[in-house]
């Protein structure tokens, strides 16, 4: 019932004045400024001071966590981050807030024993030094803290423990370098049962990586996969702007990568206006890229020497490991990599726009794109009318494979434009039935000018090559050429086969491609993909633990980049090796010096 003024203004008078200060406090400052003015930190120099002000990535963290709260979800947050730039600290100050404000229980859980004491030891500092009114603390722990006559529990677990937090039902839990924890999988399965699904709820896991790891890896790449999150600019604070492209396959975390170059602490200055000069005139290819896609100063990249030579043994590979750029320099693979990761890590990934081609059936048929988030068509550039296109084709075998049966191969198509660098422009991907996939990569190449088709016809691919063979122009199919036992002649049927003589060939010609930088890949999940080819201990090239078919279809999209009809009169174009950009004639003459004399004049071949 409603209470008089006289009844409320009672109530309130019987309120102990500090618990009421803490309230008001709590519920009236914003969480940033609540944080920056009660919670006390070490700095590197050994300084204790409030942590104020907060830093750009431990703001962004803060807006994240309050986007799920006011969209009623359980926050489930995945950070991908440099080191040291006070994230750990930064969730342990909310944790604490939350068990001083709610009474929650809660639970961190790190990857060793010196790890976990040290982050108990923040908690117990900001404890030690809280400013405001705080309930009286339990029996004095190491690894807990308790309140006396209060709700409210904080652990600290190590993650060789696989049975850490299952004795709880924690509403908030922090992972602490999750890629390193020592029983990851098992851990995680045990420790995430325990968990409600509440709004009220919290976990949030952050790590470096430690290359393809069982457990962080797999969540980071679908989180990556299914949701997008963008930062834009609100009345002068980052503001997060998130999109979930497949609310069914989604893990339901939000993925939350951190640079090294965010944090302002990573600069290092010059002795003198000179030694500056002199420094930018040292830029290598990968330095230059970096300050023109994000604006980086000197004195960051003089940082960044520094730590590559003096922290991490000058291997670039550990940098990139430990303080990224981008999510995909962070994890790096164990093995000796088939590609230039250089290279590779140049790529401008884009978004591109989902949905799915149509024909209008009028005088002219004519093939639109709609927008549709969750479609297997991705378009990353529009076609140009005089443009060149060739697309490579790899079809699933339909079966799944036991030890991947939850994450079985796709089906995926990549179109290359011949005349912009080869450049990616569309891309479809998914697990797509042969009839299905034949009718959408025919409209595809219609819709790219009748683009230049390289099938791979191992398996059901044979299917998709047959339908290509009756319904598309022929002349724009690739047609392979076979000394087969039973003829004398050479075959002339379409498409590519893989066997173990042309599989050296389809790699090399994409290893080349990559390291003249003839390809342009737009593309996240083949960028991933080709990241992960390695050699193997017998000399095989192999994608790891992981999927391979963006990267044969980019394969094959660069044969057909080869072997273009250059010779036939297409689109406005004529044909002739002069009339082929500079950066792909070399593949050309590279595949043509390869042939016999006998040639045919269609193809080129």
């Amino acid at each position: 019932m409603p209470q008089t003024f006289q009844e409320f203004n009672s109530t309130l008078k019987s309120v102990d004045k500090d618990d009421l200060q803490r309230a008001v406090e709590v519920a009236s400052t914003p969480t940033q400024e609540y944080l920056e003015k009660n919670f006390k930190i070490k700095d590197k120099d050994g300084n204790l001071r409030f942590m104020s002000p907060l830093k750009t990535p431990q703001v962004k963290l803060l807006k994240l966590y309050r986007w799920c709260k006011d969209n009623d979800l359980p926050t489930r947050i995945i950070v991908l981050k440099a080191r040291k730039t006070g994230i750990s600290t930064l969730i342990e100050a909310v944790m604490l807030k939350e068990t001083l404000e709610r009474g929650i229980d809660s639970i961190v859980i790190a990857h060793d024993k010196s790890t976990a004491e040290y982050i108990f030891g923040i908690t117990h500092r900001f404890w030690n030094n809280y400013p405001l009114s705080k309930p009286e603390a339990g029996v004095p722990s190491k690894h807990r803290l308790k309140f006396k006559d209060q709700e409210g529990l904080m652990v600290v677990e190590t993650a060789g423990n696989a049975q850490a937090g299952t004795g709880m039902t924690p509403q908030f839990i922090h992972g602490s370098e999750v890629a390193k924890w020592e029983k990851g999988t098992e851990t995680a399965v045990a420790l995430f049962q325990s968990i409600g699904e509440s709004r009220e709820t919290s976990v949030i896991m952050e790590s470096t990586a430690q290359g393809f790891d069982g457990l962080f890896y797999p969540y980071w790449d679908n989180a990556e996969k299914y949701c997008r999150l963008r930062w834009s600019s609100k009345e002068g604070e980052p503001a997060p702007d998130i999109e979930i492209l497949d609310y069914e396959n989604w893990n339901g975390y939000i993925p939350f990568f951190i640079s090294w170059f965010e944090d302002p602490e990573y600069v290092m200055n010059f002795r003198n206006p000179e030694q500056r000069s002199h420094f930018s005139t040292t830029l290598d290819d990968y330095e230059k890229e970096l300050i023109k896609r994000y604006q980086l100063s000197y004195e960051q990249l003089l940082w960044r020497r520094w730590t590559l030579k003096n922290k991490c043994q000058n291997d670039i590979k550990i940098f990139r490991q430990e303080y990224p750029s981008t999510p995909e320099e962070a994890f790096v693979t164990t093995g000796r990599p088939y590609l230039d990761h250089d290279k590779l890590d140049l790529m401008p990934l884009e978004d591109g726009r989902q949905g799915y081609l149509y024909q209008i059936e009028r005088w002219e048929k004519t093939i639109k794109f709609e927008e549709s988030k969750g479609d297997f068509l991705t378009i990353y550039r529009d076609p140009e009318p005089t443009h060149r296109y060739v697309m490579g084709i790899d079809v699933a075998e339909g079966t799944l494979d036991l030890d991947k049966s939850k994450d079985p191969d796709q089906s995926v198509a990549i179109v290359l434009d011949l005349d912009n660098g080869g450049e990616q422009v569309a891309v479809i991907k998914g697990y797509i039935g042969e009839e299905e996939l034949a009718e959408r990569v025919a409209m595809l190449g219609q819709y790219y000018n009748v683009a230049y088709i390289v099938p791979e016809v191992m398996g059901y691919g044979q299917h998709v090559a047959i339908y290509l063979g009756k319904k598309y122009p022929r002349e724009m199919l690739y047609h392979r050429t076979d000394f087969l036992s039973d003829r004398p002649k050479r075959s002339r049927q379409v498409g590519w086969r893989t066997t173990i003589s042309t599989r050296p060939i389809m790699l090399g010609d994409m290893k080349q491609g990559v390291a003249d930088r003839a390809i342009i890949v737009h593309d996240r999940d083949t960028l991933k993909e080709l990241k992960r080819l390695e050699w193997t201990n017998k000399g095989r090239i192999e994608a790891g633990s992981g999927h391979d078919d963006h990267c044969f279809a980019l394969a094959l999209a660069i044969q057909g980049l080869k072997s273009y009809p250059i010779n036939m009169h297409h689109q406005g174009h004529y044909g002739g090796r002069q009339h082929l950009p500079e950066h792909l004639r070399k593949l050309y003459d590279s595949r043509r010096s390869s042939n016999d004399a006998e040639q045919d004049e269609t193809t080129g071949y």
